[in-house]
């Protein structure tokens, strides 16, 4: 029995290195269409669009976009290095009184889906349908959504990562490296 304890952890280690998917998407080479997520949701590439110095946010690299089997829009920003530094989830908007807008509450367990595949991170529909209704309690029809984050912290290789949950012209989820 001593013998097969160092075996049977070797073939976990050695089933571990050869291709198991990887806790997140941020930070890692991964190809979204190639993940879990996007096999249950039907993620479809349809742009690759190259950032330019005109690009809001990031200068360089690409931002892909992904469209999902119920109409939903991934994007993600692809460094020039390859990994993935900021994802988005957009949802349809649910129109509210004066002229707000905000998530479909049937669209929280899938943003509460995403956030969790893309960060490595737990990610409940409750806590998406928390940030929406604070985002609607601001009464602002010019307001991106709550200025708390959903989440926050810090790779091991010390970089500041962020989840956010957004309303009105920017309706879903997104977490990633330098989020304001």
């Amino acid at each position: 029995m001593r013998q097969l304890v160092p075996v049977l952890a070797l073939v976990t280690l050695g089933s571990a290195a050869a291709g198991a998917a990887p806790a997140s998407w941020l930070g890692q080479k991964v190809d979204p269409a190639g993940t879990a997520f996007c096999r249950t949701h039907g993620c479809t590439l349809v742009e690759v669009r190259r950032n330019g110095e005109g690009t809001m946010g990031w200068h360089d690299g690409t931002r892909r976009s992904y469209r999902l089997k119920d109409g939903s829009r991934v994007e993600v920003d692809v460094r020039p290095q390859g990994w993935i530094s900021n994802a988005f989830l957009f949802t349809g908007g649910q129109p509210q009184p004066g002229g707000m807008s905000v998530m479909n509450p049937a669209h929280y367990p899938l943003a509460a889906e995403f956030l969790s595949a893309v960060t490595g991170r737990r990610f409940s529909a409750e806590k998406i349908a928390a940030y929406q209704r604070a985002g609607a309690a601001l009464n602002n029809p010019e307001a991106y959504g709550p200025t708390a984050p959903l989440s926050h912290w810090t790779t091991p290789g010390g970089l500041p990562y962020k989840a956010r949950c957004g309303i009105n012209s920017q309706v879903g989820v997104w977490a990633g490296w330098r989020q304001a």
